[in-house]
């Protein structure tokens, strides 16, 4: 099973319960406690997240986060990228030497351009497409639990 680390699913819940959001200022705990997970966690994901300019946080009795960008120029495949770093499906895809057989290895090109594969259709995935039911109005995510 190949699985996404919890740094990076919390980065996507974050910026999905933002993009619901638009022009308000949501605090961390605001998006632990709808989630059920740790603030700590979140804050962290969020620290690396308005690093990258995923998110703009303002201190203060009125602050909070928000979206730096719009939804739309979110790109699920550039937040897993962050998160993840390069798509490498065996230690051989992205480290040389690690296989006897690895310079006349086919399989190693073939998880190599499977794994480029995978980043460029999530990057063909933005915030918005995740939140935009067939309607065209916009999923609040406390809406979508209700009706889970």
């Amino acid at each position: 099973m190949i699985r996404l680390n919890l740094a990076t699913d919390y980065a996507l819940r974050t910026l999905l319960y933002l993009a619901t959001q638009p022009g308000k200022q949501i605090s961390t705990r605001e998006i632990a406690e709808f989630h059920g997970i740790s603030t700590d966690h979140v804050s962290k994901v969020v620290q690396h997240l308005v690093h990258a300019g995923y998110l703009r946080a303002e201190r203060g009795r009125h602050g909070g986060l928000r979206l730096a960008r719009p939804a739309e120029q979110v790109s699920v495949g550039d937040v897993v990228e962050l998160f993840e770093g390069p798509v490498a499906l065996l230690d051989c895809v992205s480290t040389s030497d690690v296989c006897v057989i690895q310079p006349a290895c086919r399989l190693r090109r073939v998880l190599d351009r499977a794994g480029t594969r995978l980043i460029m259709e999530l990057r063909k995935v933005t915030l918005a497409d995740l939140i935009a039911p067939p309607a065209g109005e916009l999923v609040q995510l406390g809406e979508m639990s209700a009706e889970a």
